[in-house]
């Protein structure tokens, strides 16, 4: 297919360009700035245009078969961008994605939601509450099959990688997870539809793996290191060490319907960071672990 990936700047969409190109597909890439001189971007047909007017977007898609819809102001951007600013992208910026696609007859969405989505009346909720509607409203009065992709806190973890795997066992999705949920996502709507098939439309959790039992938890806050010990064998240590924080019963990861409908399976979790942690450890010490920066 031919994917117009908008906001193909931000963390998924520069993030999902390798992946779906691996798969065969061509690609258009749409965003508000200029790509930097990457070779993540070398070769690959680029309009610049802003989302919050339809600026640029129907040229953009014109010719493609399916969109990767990713703008939005997010949680992390709560306190600097104000109601307005997240209407602005979330909202207005995905009802000129689909003006696109009723133009122009695209008939496939892959909507980066989130799984605020169910803090309904908070500013980052709501507007993705509306996007969900407006891909369905899209799937019942055009036709335009949709999968919506809700990840969970998966924003870039800064200069802590200690704190990073906390995030893993509190919620926490990796992103590279999220990233295979997407080009799941996008495999999903390839095949044509059968004459007189209804549309489809899909609602896909991008969370962590489980790497462990509600049984295996049940007793975690009598003594959280002799559960993660138990849990994680050889754990214990690294977490005294470098003080990650497990003080706080972790919960288990609900993948629902819609990730046994794209083939969604996440592989990273709390026991695959501490096996980095472990080998890192062992080869640079502290020194080489407090050196560790978030690659995206």
């Amino acid at each position: 297919m031919k994917i117009l990936i908008t906001g193909a700047l931000g963390n998924v969409g520069r993030g999902i360009i390798g992946r779906l190109q691996n798969a065969g597909h061509d690609l258009v890439l749409y965003d508000v700035n200029r790509p930097p001189d990457d070779e993540t971007f070398r070769g690959i047909p680029f309009v610049q245009g802003d989302i919050q007017a339809g600026i640029g977007l129907e040229r953009a898609a014109h010719g493609c078969d399916a969109i990767v819809h990713t703008p939005a102001w997010h949680g992390i951007h709560w306190g600097s961008k104000t109601e307005a600013d997240f209407w602005r992208l979330n909202v207005d910026g995905t009802v000129w994605m689909f003006q696109a696609a009723q133009a122009l007859g695209i008939k496939r969405v892959v909507f980066l939601s989130s799984t605020a989505w169910y803090g309904q009346y908070d500013k980052y909720g709501f507007t993705k509450r509306i996007g969900e509607e407006l891909c369905e409203y899209n799937r019942r009065n055009y036709k335009i099959r949709y999968v919506s992709v809700r990840p969970n806190d998966f924003t870039p973890w800064g200069d802590d990688y200690c704190r990073y795997g906390s995030r893993l066992l509190y919620g926490g999705v990796d992103r590279e997870d999220v990233l295979d949920c997407v080009a799941l996502a996008v495999e999903k709507l390839v095949p044509e539809l059968a004459d007189g098939a209804e549309a489809e439309g899909i609602i896909a959790h991008a969370l962590r793996a489980n790497a462990y039992t509600a049984e295996q938890i049940a007793d975690w806050d009598a003594d959280p290191l002799a559960a993660v010990e138990q849990i994680f064998p050889g754990s214990r240590e690294l977490v005294e060490k470098y003080n990650i924080g497990i003080k706080y019963k972790p919960g288990l990861s609900n993948l629902g319907e819609g990730e046994a409908a794209i083939g969604y399976a996440p592989t990273r979790h709390f026991g695959t960071f501490i096996e980095d942690l472990r080998r890192i450890d062992a080869e640079g010490g502290e020194t080489a672990v407090r050196a560790i920066r978030c690659p995206y």
